[in-house]
């Protein structure tokens, strides 16, 4: 089967910018929905509060797209250091497992943290942005798409699992977990 591509069709690089443009609006705007009570609602069994699962999901696009495919310092590390709304920022051992950072002695503010998160989207745009549209045909298969498309799905994972804790009936505990 052969696929005729039409030339006003928009570039892979076009495409994947409005798919980061969608995502990070559908993000912000669960991120803007929390309240503090569904904050502090510990999550069931050792799962990740809201809170942290909208941390994990910043910090990731963050460290992936500026830090690994920019080969730049990311932003929680340069220009954002403290003031990403995190009181700290999870240590190499605990990156590579996130789920032992939710239960880490870490604060989170929301609304601090909503701000570095428009702050790595419009990085994650602007390193878009300059990317040639060959980078994406590459013939080794080795393209920033790869991890593109994979911060694309942790976005979209996440923001699903925040609505799952938000939709959690139960009271809220006294005894919780910092968020």
């Amino acid at each position: 089967m052969t696929f005729t591509v039409a030339s006003d069709s928009p570039s892979a690089r076009t495409l994947m910018r409005w798919q980061f443009r969608l995502a990070h609006g559908l993000f912000d705007a669960t991120i803007a929905r929390l309240t503090v009570e569904a904050l502090r609602r510990p999550p069931p069994g050792r799962l990740a509060s809201a809170a942290r699962c909208c941390a994990q999901a910043v910090l990731c696009e963050d460290l992936s797209v500026k830090g690994l495919l920019a080969a730049d310092k990311p932003l929680a590390l340069s220009t954002w250091a403290n003031r990403t709304g995190m009181s700290e920022i999870p240590p190499p051992a605990v990156l590579a497992d996130w789920r032992a950072w939710a239960w880490c002695p870490v604060r989170i503010d929301l609304a601090q943290l909503a701000v570095y998160s428009r702050a790595v989207h419009a990085s994650t745009d602007a390193y878009l942005a300059a990317l040639s549209d060959d980078v994406f045909d590459a013939v080794d298969g080795e393209t920033p798409a790869g991890l593109l498309s994979g911060l694309l799905l942790t976005l979209s994972m996440r923001r699903g699992e925040i609505a799952c804790l938000l939709a959690l009936d139960g009271p809220l505990a006294t005894d919780s977990p910092p968020v």
